[in-house]
């Protein structure tokens, strides 16, 4: 059963708890919103540990036109969170489960309760989205990175110095908190070697620890990946995910295979899901390419599990 409410204007929130079923998909219509959407449907499909998820809706002529691409949507399945990636006219995540139950007459291992939490942003917009008072804090926390007045630690990367607060990156990086705390030579001295990550790079991981944004969409592909292995060096997972999600987009032939050795070493369950779904879909042309080869080489094991991935076992 799905229900729907309004949390505030434009923001709405969509529970669907499927019950103890048994069925490796199922569909669902939310009608409780009859004023925001015409149409809406939900739509899950479980083989094995992959779980799909799609939403499709029309909204109401009492609403406003939006883009369907400025449209966020966050969805939540066993308290994992995912971003919702348009597609068509459809919006669609996954997750992988750890544990199944039943099995069904095809070799699928439906869990018993599948239950889904999601958010939809129809103007996902910080200054709408946040409070005047909460607005401000944030302009502040943003004029200390452009300014760096009072900053009380040099990183050195590459022969550049970029001043930050030992407080902001220390609360945002677990890595970094560990090591002022204890007595690294970094908590006396003040100054933090950064070897093997660019200035450019390695400021736009500080900035995000700023502000909540690396502004994605103006990054290469390649400094996307940089990010991406940044981000899981000092465990900054909202940065991760946000990278893995940017990249997933970007999937194509002469990628797949970068990406998915990259997910692989960098803890991405995101690329990673996301690489093995575009792989099965154009695996001949995958399997084609010397940098498969190099997988097979050098990484057997993930080999194995892509190759079972792409032959539906």
């Amino acid at each position: 059963m799905a229900s729907a409410e309004k949390v505030r204007d434009n923001l709405f929130f969509i529970s669907w708890c499927t019950g103890n079923s048994t069925a490796a998909n199922g569909l669902v219509t939310v009608t409780n919103l009859p004023n925001v959407f015409t149409s809406c449907q939900l739509n899950y499909s479980l083989c094995g540990t992959q779980l799909n998820l799609e939403l499709n809706f029309v909204l109401s002529k009492t609403i406003k036109p939006k883009k369907l691409e400025t449209i966020s949507i966050l969805a939540t399945n066993d308290g994992v969170k995912q971003k919702m990636i348009l597609s068509g006219k459809n919006w669609k995540t996954s997750w992988t489960r750890q544990t199944q139950t039943t099995r069904c007459a095809y070799g699928c291992q439906p869990h018993s309760i599948i239950s889904f939490d999601l958010l939809i942003d129809l103007t996902p917009n910080l200054a709408l989205t946040v409070t005047k008072g909460a607005k401000n804090v944030l302009d502040h926390i943003l004029n200390l990175w452009k300014t760096k007045t009072l900053s009380d630690v040099t990183f050195r990367c590459s022969g550049t110095d970029i001043k930050a607060h030992v407080m902001i990156v220390a609360s945002c990086s677990p890595v970094l908190a560990a090591m002022f705390a204890n007595d690294f030579k970094e908590k006396t001295e003040k100054v933090v070697e950064i070897k093997d990550i660019t200035a450019n790079t390695f400021s736009r991981l500080l900035r995000f620890m700023y502000v909540g944004d690396a502004s994605l969409d103006t990054v290469a592909e390649e400094e996307i990946c940089e990010l991406l292995v940044a981000a899981d060096k000092y465990r900054i997972d909202t940065l991760l995910e946000d990278s893995a999600l940017h990249l997933s987009q970007s999937l194509k032939v002469e990628n797949a295979s970068r990406f998915l050795v990259l997910a692989h070493l960098h803890n991405s369950s995101v690329l990673h899901e996301k690489t093995l779904e575009f792989m099965s879909k154009n695996s001949k042309a995958v399997w084609s390419r010397k940098d498969w080869m190099e997988i097979i080489k050098n990484y057997p094991e993930l080999c194995f599990q892509a190759t079972q991935f792409m032959l539906g076992l």
